[in-house]
């Protein structure tokens, strides 16, 4: 999620740091469970998705197991989804267990997963999707967003796919559906599949013709070369801020098609020259949740209820994409508005300690700070203003 201090400083080069942001053989403690809500309140209670909101930013800033927290957020972005449209909390942290399960495996696996997941069921319509009134949602999204990109399908293809995407439902357990037998004995909150409201007619998707399901539809997205070079793309401008070389691209692209295993594509963009040049070196804007495990990480503080309402105002909260496209980035982070709650991160450090300038910065993972901003430092005495000008200097602006 950024220059991790603890790392940087264990490590002796620039491959070093690389191999222990990729070392997955630390274990990290299991995430909060939760049983399914079975009661009104319960189900719509939001409360209850704090502790997973709160536990999960403590693993971005633990570096225990860097490359996966880094993944789950990317993944979380690329499936985006909001928990208030879902309406059920419940759903949304069982969704970034399913994320968490896959993050650094196979990409084919992900998608299928998240295809009939109940959060997405939920927060893209496809619950609502039956032979006659097929909803294009999901189907429009899994194309646009999630795999094959812009401009390589028709409208056409959504109606076809949202055909095809039909006959899905999730076991509420306060709404049992009446003719819905396969619910009695379905497990509260799991989806599973109702022949009946399927379209098992021919539909024709991408210029294939067959009676599509929502499974044999998700294998006909991973089969196109599109779908490939929109994932490593999308995952190379995310790890090193920059647009990739088209040969080089390709070669990665071609690579990860083989098998979609997700780890060695992000070895193999790691491995890239790009990566470590100095051209990627602050290419991104730092996003706000990125600052805020910057700042758990170098000062050791757990994230609090504080952190909740700090994420909320800039609408960076996990578990709350503002739309199916994912999280503000880029210029769109460096408004007034977004500055200004740039200070309200800084709080979660309910008393800095009193270091020097340079060692405030090197916290943060900054080593390279301008003679400017150590001086703006150093003209504050009170360690709680310090820290929170080196939150907002430049440096820190940019990873």
């Amino acid at each position: 999620m950024g220059a991790n201090a603890s790392v940087a400083d264990a490590a002796a080069t620039a491959e070093e740091a690389t191999s222990a942001a990729l070392d997955l053989t630390a274990t990290s403690p299991p995430p909060p469970s939760y049983d399914p809500p079975l009661e009104r309140d319960d189900i719509n209670d939001y409360s209850a998705s704090i502790p997973s909101v709160l536990w999960w930013i403590d693993q971005m800033g633990s570096g225990r197991r860097l490359i996966e927290e880094r993944m789950i957020w990317f993944w979380h972005d690329h499936f985006a989804m909001h928990v208030r449209k879902i309406g059920v909390p419940y759903l949304a942290i069982q969704h970034v267990h399913l994320l968490r399960r896959h993050a650094t495996g196979n990409f084919a696996d992900l998608v299928h997963a998240v295809a009939i997941d109940p959060a997405m069921l939920h927060y893209l319509d496809t619950v609502h999707s039956t032979a006659e009134s097929p909803n294009e949602n999901f189907a429009r999204e899994v194309m646009e967003l999630h795999t094959l990109g812009t401009g390589n399908y028709t409208e056409e293809d959504v109606v076809e796919l949202a055909r095809s995407m039909t006959g899905w439902v999730v076991a509420n357990p306060i709404r049992r559906r009446v003719g819905l037998a396969e619910l009695d004995d379905a497990q509260p909150w799991t989806s599973l599949f109702v022949p009946f409201r399927w379209d098992s007619d021919n539909k024709t998707v991408l210029g294939t013709t067959d009676n599509f399901d929502m499974q044999n539809s998700i294998d006909l997205l991973l089969a196109q070369p599109q779908t490939a070079t929109f994932v490593a793309t999308k995952l190379y401008r995310e790890l090193v801020g920059l647009d990739p070389d088209p040969y080089e691209l390709a070669t990665i692209a071609d690579g990860f098609r083989t098998d979609y295993e997700i780890l060695p594509l992000v070895e193999a963009i790691a491995a890239t020259p790009a990566f470590s040049s100095d051209g990627a070196v602050r290419s991104k804007i730092r996003s706000p949740l990125e600052k805020l495990t910057g700042l758990l990480n170098g000062f050791t503080t757990p994230a609090s209820e504080r952190v909740v309402r700090s994420l909320e105002r800039v609408t960076y909260l996990p578990f709350s994409a503002p739309n199916p496209a994912g999280y503000a980035k880029g210029l769109s982070l460096l408004g007034p508005y977004q500055y200004v709650h740039v200070f309200d991160l800084s709080g979660v450090v309910t008393r800095a300690p009193d270091l020097t300038p340079e060692e405030t910065f090197a916290r943060l993972g900054i080593h390279d700070a301008s003679s400017t901003s150590l001086g703006v430092l150093a003209g504050v005495t009170n360690p709680d203003v310090r820290l929170s000008l080196a939150v907002a200097s430049p440096e820190y602006a940019l990873v």
